[in-house]
């Protein structure tokens, strides 16, 4: 027997979407508008959800032999726009428009006691990082980075940067709404990653006032005035320190005394060192708390050696009983990298793959995947049905090759339904759903 979740099952979460694009300002003349905002938003959404591209094709052919189709079934879209119409629908949404759904979503995991799992030190851990979605020496618009490269040619580029709630000991992450990298007319300098944390940060703590935050970021964050900006709002911090950015304060290392902790784990240790009140550059009062973590193994002739895991910057209070908790989240901060752009990239999000550009669309279609995403991290985390027929198929490739054949030619009531016939195929036996 398994229990859909009443907030957190596919058609809830469909609905929380449609709930907060229903609303939108549609700026076309009457006279020529064909599909609404939200069949166009919906229709993209699936095709994300589904990491394909043609599934248009074959819902119109379901709809003319079965007068229904998957599309409106699952996602519920009325009609099913053509590629055109539908850039040009996207292009003409306001990014900040879709902000209230990762809210949404954030709430409903909130709602079930699903986000408490990912609680650290009574907060929440938040990696930042940006991503570039979009690179050309030929496509450009107004809004494109721009950076000469060794051959001379210049290359064109969008960039984003994106904040997740993450957890050392939890596989899923859930990303917050992002903050788009570029430039913008009277602008004499280009935007940059910094730049958009200054803008990102108070946007979400004004969205979730009563959640209190530690984040984590690479060394281009540890400098003064970001470090003074996350103490003032009393949040805390786990920001990375390269020696390149930070001479003076591997100087200072070098002479300090510090307090050092060691764990085991089969053949393999993890030594700590931490260090009290570093200046964090030559010319600043700022003081920081400095975290080493190295691995010590032995190789097969017995002979111990030693690497280094990581350095880090921290105003968290660190001693013997919280070292290693503090170094496992300040590596969790990787999860963004691996877990989010890599998987994004690489494994059918098409996260790169030229959705459109020229009409101001492509942050929109970012959006739009990090929103799919999302909602497999969901799905993933709650959802036994799902997790059922994860474990089923071999890979998570297999199964959402499987998923999307049955979509593409078999009509189905509900993502329920569709998982049901998944694990029948293979031979389980269909649990009861309630």
């Amino acid at each position: 027997m398994v229990k859909t979740k009443k907030h957190l099952s596919l058609q809830p979460l469909i609905d929380g979407f449609k709930d907060n694009i229903s609303d939108l300002p549609d700026n076309r003349r009457a006279a020529s508008v064909n599909y609404q905002i939200s069949d166009a938003t919906l229709s993209t959404l699936a095709c994300m959800f589904y990491k394909s591209s043609s599934l248009f094709k074959y819902q119109r052919l379901m709809q003319k032999r079965l007068y229904k189709n998957n599309l409106q079934t699952q996602f519920g879209v009325t009609e099913i726009p053509s590629d055109n119409q539908l850039r040009t629908i996207i292009s003409s949404i306001q990014h900040d428009k879709f902000q209230p759904i990762f809210n949404n979503y954030l709430n409903r995991l909130q709602r079930g006691k699903h986000l408490s799992k990912f609680r650290f030190e009574d907060k929440y851990l938040v990696a930042l990082d940006a991503t570039q979605y979009h690179s050309s020496e030929t496509i450009k618009c107004e809004e494109c980075l721009q950076k000469k490269k060794r051959n001379g040619k210049i290359e064109y580029s969008h960039q984003a940067l994106q904040a997740i709630i993450c957890h050392p000991d939890q596989k899923q992450i859930f990303p917050l709404m992002p903050e788009p990298i570029k430039n913008t007319d009277g602008e004499e300098k280009q935007d940059c990653e910094i730049n958009a944390a200054k803008r990102l940060l108070p946007k979400l703590r004004s969205q979730h006032p009563r959640m209190n935050f530690i984040w984590l970021a690479d060394s281009i964050y540890a400098t003064k005035p970001f470090i003074e900006s996350v103490a003032q709002n009393g949040e805390h911090y786990i920001f990375r320190i390269k020696q390149g950015n930070h001479k003076h304060l591997y100087e200072c290392l070098d002479s300090s005394e510090y307090q050092s902790h060691k764990s085991t784990m089969g053949n393999t240790s993890i030594a700590y060192r931490w260090y009290q009140d570093i200046p964090l550059n030559k010319d600043s009062n700022t003081k920081v708390t400095v975290v080493k973590a190295y691995t010590i193994s032995k190789d097969k002739d017995g002979k111990q050696k030693s690497t280094i895991a990581g350095v880090w910057a921290t105003n968290l209070r660190v001693d013997r009983s919280n070292i290693a908790q503090i170094t496992k989240a300040a590596r969790a901060r990787w999860r963004i990298e691996n877990q989010c752009f890599n998987t994004l990239k690489n494994f059918g999000y098409e996260l790169t793959h030229n959705w459109g550009h020229l009409k101001g669309e492509s942050f929109n279609f970012y959006i739009l995947i990090m929103l799919a995403f999302y909602i497999h991290q969901i799905l993933e985390f709650t959802d036994q049905l799902f997790q059922w027929c994860r474990k089923v198929c071999v890979t998570y490739d297999d199964l959402w090759d499987e998923l999307l054949g049955m979509f593409k030619l078999l009509l189905f009531e509900s993502w329920e339904h569709m998982l049901i016939h998944l694990l029948d195929n293979n031979g389980i036996d269909p649990p009861q759903i309630v």
